[in-house]
């Protein structure tokens, strides 16, 4: 069946428990397995107050969320060559961890003395070295291996705003390989992704996530990744609008899973990491009710389909209050906390079909 039809056909069906998972299988990974949903509140999650990261958390806690996604971002923590401070990330990670959720963590961005020479200038430029990319995801995987057990190589590197001067399969591969390894040498039972792909098309300038995927496999990029990840924005548009099939990037999941079983990984998920859509006044923005809907419709996407994994909200809070501004307004409640309509739908989804 086609990613069109099933995402046609969704209904709330609850699935069977799985088997339990083997003792020494770090908490984290084994919780991940199932239906479940995270929160993806993006960068800006590190600048927020003690008291604003404690409610925000408390909302994704509450609407039964197991595990928010944060950056651990190489440029904030080693601004400077050899000169590290992790206090950023340990107050996020450690208020993850006191809430009972699990942390997910990005290794990524390069701090401007790392980044590739020709792209210096840009904020999320890939980096110069592989290896020393790796060696800090290593770092990382030691600071935080008794509370992060999930890790994704960097984010979205099939798109040039992200992957500067342009995004490169071959130069991401070689990345992957060497992160893979870096955190598997410290953590041996971690989950390792691949960076979320962008819902983009072939154009030049991007690269479409089955392209991107079809790439890293011809150069036996696959074996450095526990799973698959993607981003399957499609707003203003639901996700299941068959006028949009050329470019739907959540359409697009079914064909990448059968690219995945015919290069041998059927038995690897695909993680959705970033679903949503912004409210307010821009005309690409979606109504409360239609950015709900949209969510609704991906998390019930798990439901019969083993081989997707944890579906993740971008975002918990709104980032702004400026209503023509889309990136300010993903939030599955306001900038002053009230609450938008997906709140309640995440937290009738999780009661019914996540594992208690």
């Amino acid at each position: 069946m086609s990613g069109a039809a099933v995402l046609l056909v969704l209904v709330g069906v609850p699935v069977p428990a799985s088997a339990a998972p083997p003792s020494e299988m770090p908490r984290c990974v084994a919780e991940s397995d199932g239906v479940r949903v995270g929160g993806s509140p993006g960068g800006s999650f590190g600048f927020l107050s003690d008291e604003d990261l404690g409610r925000e958390l408390d909302i994704a806690r509450d609407a039964g969320m197991f595990s928010v996604r944060i950056d651990i971002d190489w440029s904030v923590v080693e601004p400077r060559p050899g000169r590290r401070d992790w206090a950023s990330t340990d107050r996020i990670v450690d208020a993850i961890v006191a809430r009972g959720m699990c942390p997910y963590a990005i290794v990524t961005y390069a701090p401007p003395w790392a980044r590739v020479a020709t792209a210096v200038d840009q904020p999320y430029a890939r980096p110069a070295s592989p290896d020393a990319f790796a060696a800090f995801g290593a770092l990382a995987a030691e600071r935080y291996r008794d509370r992060i057990s999930l890790w994704e190589v960097w984010n979205e590197p099939n798109i040039t705003t992200y992957f500067a001067p342009r995004p490169d399969p071959t130069v991401y591969a070689l990345m992957l390989r060497a992160t893979y390894r870096a955190i598997k040498a410290v953590q041996p039972e971690a989950l390792v992704l691949s960076g979320g792909m962008a819902p983009a098309v072939d154009n030049g300038i991007n690269i479409s996530p089955k392209t991107f995927l079809t790439q890293m496999n011809s150069l036996g990029a696959n074996r450095y990744f526990d799973a698959f990840n993607v981003h399957p924005y499609t707003w203003p548009f639901l996700p299941n609008d068959l006028s949009t099939a050329q470019w739907n990037t959540a359409m697009a999941m079914w064909p990448m899973h059968d690219i995945m079983a015919g290069a041998g990984d059927g038995e690897k998920q695909i993680w959705i990491t970033e679903i949503g859509a912004p409210t307010g006044t821009n005309a690409n923005a979606m109504s409360a009710d239609g950015q709900s809907e949209s969510i609704a419709i991906m998390m019930n996407a798990l439901l019969g389909n083993d081989w997707l994994g944890p579906a993740y909200v971008y975002s918990i809070r709104d980032s702004g209050t400026d209503l023509g501004e889309t990136e300010q307004n993903f939030g599955i409640v306001e900038r002053d906390f009230t609450p938008k309509p997906a709140l309640s739908r995440i937290a009738e989804f999780t009661a019914a079909h996540s594992p208690s």
